[in-house]
């Protein structure tokens, strides 16, 4: 054989090695997957939002400006009864005052008995002839006079009263003390604030009786959420514990927030009242939205997004089909299918990242 057929001959061998070679190593390897079926399963679309426990009802104890302390009947953390005592007010110069007025009315009165006997005596000696119509009738206007006098000086002595009654500041509301604003000795001037001075204040009570929860609903969500819709509060103290809740006002402004995010305030009405529920506590509130007593659902995890459109891989053949598919309510972890899938068809969970349309799979398990 010529020397030349035969380099041909083993050129096309080795071209022959090196393309099988080459297909050998290029041979696709199929790509293990976990699938699940769809299950038809109560599913419930919710909006969760973070809050905590808060009073209705909040008070300000306020006395008049420029009161003097003379003590004070409580602590910051205290339990009141309502009308139990908080503070007194130092009433000395009141006394002085009623003592003063008391003594100016006693004297009127003195000064009014002895006009009235005069007065008789001066009409009995006019009608014999004896006095004169003037002496009568200045008599009678001493006697206006100290009537008069005796008026004034019981309305002061009334309004002294009442501002020695107002020395006494009692507790408006049963609660706790969450504010002490005052010490004994010290002089209570008015509070500046938005619109003018404002009523200085000895205490703030916290109402306890009654109590809400206020939850920060995130801007994209807020929608979704009503007046009088109901919803479940869970606090981070009580784990086990749901309590049934009713929203009552949504705030039209959105709340500040140092990481600038967009929330709004929504106040719940806890409708079991418990003692166990304490002004402060953390936790969430979880409005339901819509909810389905029996939907095609799968994990929400095995949707997978391009756009608008939602598709999951299913397996067919050994190969994974990618198919669109059209969602309806979704909770935390699962999504309704709404179309696009049979119920017999196994969709790709775990592996499906380097999926491609076409590529073989191999099942590792299957679940229900």
């Amino acid at each position: 054989m010529p020397r030349t057929v035969k380099i041909s001959i083993g050129v096309v061998a080795l071209l022959a090695g090196a393309v099988g070679a080459y297909g050998y190593l290029r041979r696709e390897e199929p790509e293990k997957v976990t699938v699940v079926k769809l299950t038809r399963r109560p599913i419930e679309d919710a909006v969760t939002a973070t809050g905590a426990v808060a009073a209705v009802r909040t008070v300000l104890v306020t006395v008049e400006p420029g009161s003097r302390i003379a003590s004070t009947h409580f602590e910051e953390g205290n339990h009141v009864q309502r009308g139990q005592l908080l503070a007194k007010i130092d009433d000395s110069e009141l006394v002085a005052q009623l003592s003063q007025n008391q003594a100016n009315l006693a004297l009127a009165e003195t000064n009014l008995a002895g006009a009235e006997v005069n007065l008789q005596r001066l009409r009995r000696l006019y009608e014999k002839g004896f006095a004169a119509r003037q002496e009568v009738e200045s008599t009678e206007r001493q006697v206006d006079t100290h009537r008069a006098q005796i008026s004034q000086f019981k309305a002061a002595i009334a309004l002294l009263d009442v501002k020695r009654a107002h020395t006494s500041v009692p507790s408006p509301i049963s609660g706790i003390v969450t504010r002490k604003l005052v010490e004994a000795g010290s002089i209570v001037a008015a509070a500046g604030g938005p619109g003018g001075a404002q009523p200085p204040a000895v205490a703030e009570l916290t109402e306890l009786d009654s109590t809400e929860f206020r939850a920060d609903v995130d801007q994209a969500d807020i929608a979704k959420v009503r007046v009088g819709q109901p919803a479940t509060v869970q606090v981070d103290a009580l784990p086990q514990r749901t309590f049934p809740a009713t929203a009552h006002e949504i705030a039209v402004v959105s709340t500040p927030d140092a990481a600038s995010r967009v929330r709004y305030a929504v106040k719940l009405t806890v409708g079991e009242a418990n003692a166990r529920l304490k002004v402060g506590m953390t936790g969430s509130a979880k409005f339901v939205v819509a909810r389905k007593g029996g939907a095609w659902t799968l994990p929400l995890s095995v949707i997978l997004q391009q756009g608008d459109d939602e598709y999951v891989f299913v397996v067919e053949d050994r190969r994974a089909v990618r198919k669109k598919i059209k969602t309806g309510l979704q909770s935390e972890d699962l999504v309704e299918v709404v179309s696009g899938l049979n119920p017999e068809d196994l969709v790709v969970n775990e592996g499906r990242a380097k999926l491609k349309d076409g590529r073989r799979v191999e099942l590792a398990d299957a679940k229900r």
